[in-house]
């Protein structure tokens, strides 16, 4: 069910509220809207609650592109649903930008976690090399416009395999990441170049966390993220063959299985 709720500081805020019993929360990453976890939600909202929420400009949100855009922000955003639905704990799945804001969810709102879940993401501030990108980005997107940015952009986070087989698809996901204005995905990208280094979390935090990666992502370098998957007590990790930076896409089925079985692992935990 697709819901709406008012804030006064955030405006309209939109959300998919489907299922019941645990719950789980899918945050998605840029630049996208709740919609790209269709397929996990109608699955798994048959086990579980399952929330996945528009951040601004996304879906039927409303535009937040002020200078304050910050990772923080985005964990008051889905404070303010988990709020609204009394909600206390939930499980938290965040994919690339959406695991940057599951970090400083977990950081200000620890207490509320039962799990936390890095799909395609990282703990790790921006390298040097990728806060150049982010500015070259931002400066394309402010010369260029943002619908040719996406057109270039959103082609290279799927598999090879994938892009052959299922350009279809590929495109429709660009067709709707264009709907979503130029101020608002140069917001996020300012707000993810300033995020800082949040791993010693994954070292405190008392709760199981997870990592899913895909072997093609060019994204999320899998080297480089492996790094950070030996510091939680209770790790679990998922490496994907033929999968690039959109698992939740290519690999629908592997991600149900993976998402349901630690769901259960986490209520069996608390």
């Amino acid at each position: 069910m697709q819901k709406l709720m008012m804030h006064p500081r955030f405006g309209q805020i939109n959300y998919e509220d489907a299922g019941q019993g645990a719950v789980l929360v899918l945050l998605h990453g840029f630049p996208f809207h709740s919609g790209i976890f269709q397929e996990q939600i109608s699955i798994l909202s048959q086990q579980f609650r399952v929330i996945a929420i528009d951040f601004p400009g996304a879906g039927s949100s409303a535009l937040l592109s002020h200078p304050d855009m910050s990772m923080e922000l985005l964990a008051e955003w889905v404070k303010a649903v988990l709020d609204q639905e009394h909600i206390a704990q939930v499980v938290l799945v965040g994919h690339s930008m959406g695991g940057y804001v599951a970090m400083a969810f977990a950081e200000q709102y620890a207490a509320m976690l039962k799990g936390l879940l890095l799909l395609h993401s990282t703990a790790y501030a921006d390298s040097e090399e990728k806060k150049q990108a982010r500015i070259r980005s931002i400066q394309f997107m402010e010369t260029h416009g943002a619908k040719l940015f996406l057109k270039q952009m959103i082609p290279d986070l799927f598999s090879s395999s994938f892009k052959r087989v299922h350009s279809d698809q590929v495109e429709r996901v660009v067709r709707e990441s264009q709907q979503i204005p130029a101020d608002q995905l140069i917001a996020y990208y300012k707000a993810m170049l300033k995020r800082p280094d949040r791993s010693y979390l994954l070292r405190n935090l008392k709760i199981p966390i997870a990592f899913v990666f895909g072997k093609e992502d060019t994204s999320i370098l899998l080297e480089q993220a492996l790094t950070q998957v030996s510091f939680p007590a209770d790790s679990h990790v998922h490496i994907l063959d033929q999968t690039g930076h959109m698992s939740m896409l290519e690999q629908p089925k592997k991600l149900h299985l993976i998402l349901s079985h630690f769901m259960h692992y986490c209520r069996a935990e608390t």
